[in-house]
Order: C-alpha cells, then sequence, then structure tokens
C-alpha cells in the first residue's frame, strides 16, 4: 500500500479536471500533469464488484504495482479505475496491461 501522503484525497480527487484517458480492456486510467503533485488514486466501484473482498483485493493488486514502478510515474497524478473482468486475469497479466497503458500516457 503507498503512504497516505502519496494518496489522492477526496478533495484533491474532485478537484481534478482535466486530464489524458488512456483506456485498455481492464483498466482506464486518467493522467494530470506534474503539476498536480504526484499522487495516484485505484477507484474499483461497487456496480461492477458487488463483494467488498473482490474490490479490495482488486485494489491491494494495483497498489502494489503502482508501488512497485513508482519511478515511470515521474511526478504525475494517476487515477486508475478498474473494470468488471480485471479480477479474472493473472497479476502478471494486470501489471502488463497497466505497464502499457502508462506508457501509452
Amino acid at each position: 500500500m503507498l503512504p497516505k501522503a502519496r494518496r489522492l484525497t477526496t478533495r484533491d480527487f474532485k478537484s481534478l479536471r482535466r486530464g489524458r484517458t488512456v483506456n485498455t480492456a481492464h483498466l482506464a486510467l486518467r493522467v494530470f500533469p506534474a503539476g498536480a503533485g504526484g499522487k495516484v488514486s485505484v477507484v474499483v466501484s461497487s456496480s461492477s464488484y458487488k463483494r467488498a473482498v473482490d474490490r479490495n483485493l482488486l485494489r491491494r493488486r494495483l497498489y502494489a504495482i503502482i508501488e512497485a514502478h513508482t519511478a515511470k510515474l515521474q511526478g504525475r497524478t494517476l487515477i486508475v479505475t478498474a473494470r468488471k473482468g480485471a479480477l479474472g486475469i493473472p497479476f502478471s497479466a494486470l501489471k502488463e496491461e497497466f505497464l502499457g497503458a502508462l506508457g501509452q500516457a
């Protein structure tokens, strides 16, 4: 899990308006410029995953991927939204999909 200082707060989240969006099969990334503070947020909708266990598992997986690759963020603010079916793919495939989307942004 990322330290609290590296995660977006609700106030930060609501203040972000325009950013570049990169869509993949299981993820949607919204990337904001470096001036936004270099924080990260992972969103897993309850409409996609009804059980809190599933939402938390997916959130932990994505935060682990982000934590391992913080150097590639380069101070950009990032909002990662998981889509339906993201929990069904292996961790390595999820990591490759995230890194590919981050490379496009």
